[in-house]
């Protein structure tokens, strides 16, 4: 599924095992800069996530790094820099790469240091295995990023587990994480009280790292991953039924992609979150989630990402509209 960049990194093989690409870029660009960064055989993506666990919340430029292997260092260069050089953007194409070497003992260290504990709303904290404080009694959702997206450091990936926690007071009987990555936001919501989550990736890598994440959380039974894409793994229910809540956090070429299919899963008077969106975005998305099927509930800035919430009209409720428009 494809996913919003939020954080992800290599796992550390052996001494000298990785080459790290820094390219400081826009904000509006950082996204695209992850994508040619994979592209060109990137092992993981970090974007600004260690001035996201700060707080910090208007910038104007990211750093999106990549990981290579080291036993290639040309053609990891040619291969970036070719990929840069297909970007729209004269900034993009001719943005400065800074690259280091780095051995699996600075990779753990520096890995650490940008993965630090992230409070979302006023009962989660997100934190990686090796923390063992109390965060005052917040809820705990562990996560190891292994090679997957999402640690809840990037404002995309903590707009959604806000949204998520206002929106499971009362916890809804089931809940749909469509591009789940490590699996954040689907422990997030077993942990809020979902008693049922169903969380979908197309990338077997994720549905590996989510898979231990739930065995870190103890929470396997209330979670069922699924490596296949959402019309294969969730057939349309009936008519009036489907999932009271569904998040994804995706880019926004899939959002729009992806909305007439979403919209057969949520039910009537169900809430639907999405992020991965650039304010320079919005409007597309707001087009593809429109009335009279749906209503925009709210929209939350976070930098310069937006992460809203839809609610899915009930088939009544927009005939009555539809008929008070004649």
């Amino acid at each position: 599924m494809a996913r919003a960049k939020t954080t992800s990194a290599p796992q550390p093989a052996s001494r000298s095992a990785w080459l790290e690409a820094a390219v400081r870029v826009p904000l509006d660009a950082a996204e695209q800069v992850g994508r040619l960064l994979v592209e060109a055989g990137s092992q993981g993506v970090i974007t600004g996530v260690r001035e996201l666990a700060r707080g910090a919340r208007r910038r104007t430029h990211e750093t999106v790094r990549g990981f290579f292997p080291s036993r290639e260092p040309v053609r990891a260069r040619l291969a970036v820099r070719a990929a840069l050089g297909r970007a729209r953007e004269v900034g993009v194409r001719r943005a400065a790469v800074r690259w280091r070497e780095l051995d699996a003992s600075l990779w753990e260290m520096d890995w650490r240091r940008h993965f630090q504990p992230v409070r979302a709303g006023r009962r989660l904290v997100v934190v990686p295995p090796w923390d063992r404080e109390d965060h005052g009694g917040r809820t705990r959702v562990v996560i190891h990023p292994g090679m997957a997206f999402g640690t809840g450091q990037h404002a995309t990936t903590l707009g959604c587990l806000e949204a998520l926690e206002r929106l499971a007071r009362p916890a809804p009987s089931r809940a749909l994480d469509v591009g789940t990555g490590t699996g954040v936001l689907a422990i997030a919501l077993a942990k809020l009280g979902v008693p049922e989550v169903v969380a979908l990736d197309l990338d077997p890598q994720a549905i590996a790292a989510a898979r231990g994440n739930l065995r870190r959380n103890a929470i396997r039974g209330r979670v069922r991953l699924a490596c296949r894409d959402l019309a294969g793994a969730v057939p349309a229910p009936p008519a009036g039924r489907g999932f009271p809540l569904v998040v994804a956090n995706l880019y926004v070429d899939a959002l729009v992609a992806l909305a007439p299919t979403i919209m057969a899963r949520v039910a009537p008077g169900g809430r639907l979150v999405t992020s991965g969106v650039l304010r320079s975005q919005q409007a597309r998305v707001r087009a593809a989630y429109a009335a009279p099927a749906w209503r925009l509930r709210s929209a939350q800035r976070r930098g310069a990402w937006v992460t809203s919430v839809f609610e899915r009209r009930a088939p009544t409720d927009a005939g009555t509209i539809r008929a008070r428009s004649r």
